[in-house]
């Protein structure tokens, strides 16, 4: 199970926690630190275009159908 706990603009709350169950994904209000962490990230979405900086990945883009402005860091870990 992987967790991430995400604070910052763009989600329905500033703080909130995504959990993810092999292809099911249920976000949750708060900041639910995961046990065993696993690496820091921050999300840019700016317009079409995400930006991501990942200590775990390092930097990656996507282009999204929708647009949309986030900014987020994150805590990414697995129970």
């Amino acid at each position: 199970m992987k967790i991430f706990a995400e604070f910052g603009i763009g989600n329905k709350t500033i703080c909130s926690t995504e959990i993810e169950k092999g292809s099911l994904e249920h976000r949750v209000k708060g900041f639910i630190i995961p046990p065993k962490i696993q690496g820091l990230y921050i999300r840019l979405w700016l317009g079409k275009r995400v930006y991501a900086f990942s200590t775990n990945r390092f930097f990656n883009t996507q282009y999204k159908g929708r647009k949309k402005l986030k900014i987020i860091f994150g805590i990414e870990g697995k129970r």
